[in-house]
């Protein structure tokens, strides 16, 4: 995978393109063939192949090309990574195989093909930036209108509107334009297409505040910038009170992402037929969540996965969430206990950090699969580099937490844990996130602290019995045998075949053996 020989002749008069095996690419009519055949190429990726094809003596950064694509603009992790994966999409390559574009891990990425003529045009600058082109499953929050005179709704709009980016990035395959993009629209009247135009994205989501009595309300509509239509619009109300962004995304939230959900399922492979692997893959993101954590759920993730990772070697996430499965499941004892199931797990953590080391989502949930397959010491720096990337992904913060746990680190465990599960208070995750923080919290004897979120994840997920063992555990460690009897027995109703050895394998063997003894 290493650099190729560069052969480059000097250019002919009549000549404006870029050639490299079967590649060419005319900058007259903005056209890319393949073997003759015409490819279909967003302007944006064309020009992404453009810059790195004329800089290709050295690694182009994720930062050069914000500047020079994006014109300086603020931009998700994930929609560079989508630009980069189109781009090696319409000329043939992969992630994995980086035939023409490398990926140098932490720096950016570099050209390596073998350029056979160039024309003196394409020394020259871009004199157009094709940034209006549109990211299929993208999104854009855009800045609350305040109606009224009450300035006391500009803060909780300025803030609903953070913290709704912040979380919708956890939805698998969605870009989210960054907080500084949107705010960076307020105050302009501009139309969904406009919107469209001018960010790239395919859908946003616009919204009001206004005073009503003693009441805040909120509406809240999610369109596609396409052609206007609105996909969902609901209004809510709460009383005006401190928490009332809190309350409102409670509201919102579980009814805007299975909209978003179905919205990106179609975008990803319409209707009918068989599955796509990005369909595949959203199966699989929401299947523990749904049906709760059993050697069969965990199983059919992990096929799920592997059939969309079959349809679509190059899909970085799928692999990521495919060493997440395998390695969580390993872990926490509903897969197979021997060595092969990890070494799958760091096989495929590998495989999506060499598709895609600049997704703060692969690196952070690839990252976190290595840590539970027995690797936390090197995990701990590629979770670092996740949170750096994006330091709103809840997810890695409470990885890094959750490493720091396996490495016996319990004050920077704590730390890493709480600031994750602050920042996605609304994370389908966050019964796992809490339950594991309860545990560390015992160990540090804060059993006050611990009990209370060791209930709050009981009541995030009543499908999942980790969040009960975490709660019995503590329970135990106050003395309140009887209720942790109990609180096994709940767990058992949420995986009627719990052992002791699950037990163990999260709470330790001396607590395990105390809780087995209630099954």
């Amino acid at each position: 995978m290493g650099n190729r020989k560069q052969t480059v002749s000097e250019p002919s008069a009549d000549e404006d393109c870029i050639r490299f095996d079967d590649i060419e690419m005319d900058q007259t009519k903005y056209q890319l063939k393949k073997a003759g055949q015409i490819v279909h190429t967003e302007p944006l990726v064309f020009d992404f192949i453009t810059y790195i094809v004329r800089h290709r003596d050295r690694v182009v950064s994720r930062y050069e090309l914000i500047e020079q694509l994006w014109q300086g603009r603020f931009i998700s992790d994930a929609t560079v990574a989508g630009c980069i994966k189109s781009a090696r999409k319409a000329i043939g390559d992969s992630g994995e195989k980086q035939t023409y574009i490398r990926t140098v891990r932490g720096r950016g990425v570099q050209f390596v093909g073998s350029i056979e003529a160039y024309a003196v045009a394409l020394t020259a600058p871009l004199t157009e930036c094709h940034s209006a082109a549109t990211t299929p499953s993208s999104l854009v929050v855009l800045p609350f209108q305040v109606f009224g005179d009450d300035d006391k709704l500009d803060p909780l709009a300025d803030g609903l509107v953070e913290n709704l980016t912040t979380v919708l990035t956890r939805v698998p395959l969605l870009f989210v334009v960054s907080r500084t993009s949107s705010f960076a629209l307020k105050g302009q009247s501009l139309s969904a297409l406009e919107v469209g135009e001018k960010v790239g994205v395919r859908y946003l989501l616009e919204g009001s505040l206004q005073l009503v009595g003693t009441h805040v309300r909120a509406n809240v509509q999610l369109i596609e910038t396409r052609n206007g239509f609105h996909v969902w619009a609901q209004q809510f109300e709460r009383p005006e009170r401190a928490d009332v962004v809190k309350l409102f995304l409670d509201d919102i939230l579980p009814r805007l992402e299975p909209r978003l959900s179905q919205a990106i399922y179609k975008d990803l492979g319409g209707l009918g037929g068989d599955a796509t692997p990005g369909q595949l893959l959203l199966k699989a993101s929401s299947l523990l969540s749904t049906k709760g954590w059993h050697q069969k759920t965990f199983a059919e993730a992990a096929d799920l996965l592997r059939d969309a990772i079959k349809g679509e070697p190059d899909l970085a996430l799928a692999r990521a969430n495919l060493a997440l499965v395998l390695g969580l499941g390993h872990r926490v004892g509903l897969l197979d206990r021997s060595g092969a199931v990890a070494e799958e797990a760091l096989l495929e953590a590998g495989r999506a950090l060499d598709l895609d080391a600049l997704d703060s989502n692969v690196v952070g949930i690839a990252a976190c699969a290595i840590a539970d397959a027995g690797q936390a010491e090197r995990a701990v720096p590629l979770l670092k580099n996740a949170i750096e990337l994006n330091p709103s992904n809840g997810q890695a913060w409470t990885a890094l937490g959750s490493a720091f746990a396996l490495l016996g680190k319990a004050e920077e465990a704590i730390e890493s844990l709480k600031h994750g599960i602050a920042i996605s208070p609304m994370d389908s995750r966050l019964a796992v996130w809490r339950a594991v923080l309860a545990g560390v919290l015992l160990q540090t004897r804060a059993n006050d602290e611990a009990r209370s979120e060791a209930e709050s994840a009981c009541q995030c997920d009543d499908k999942n019995y980790l969040p009960r063992v975490a709660l019995a555990a503590v329970l135990v460690g106050g003395g309140d045998l009887a209720g942790a009897k109990r609180t096994i027995s709940e767990a058992q109703r949420a995986k009627s075949d719990l052992s002791q050895e699950e037990i163990s394998l999260f709470t330790g063997r001396k607590l395990g053996k105390v809780l087995g003894s209630f099954l």
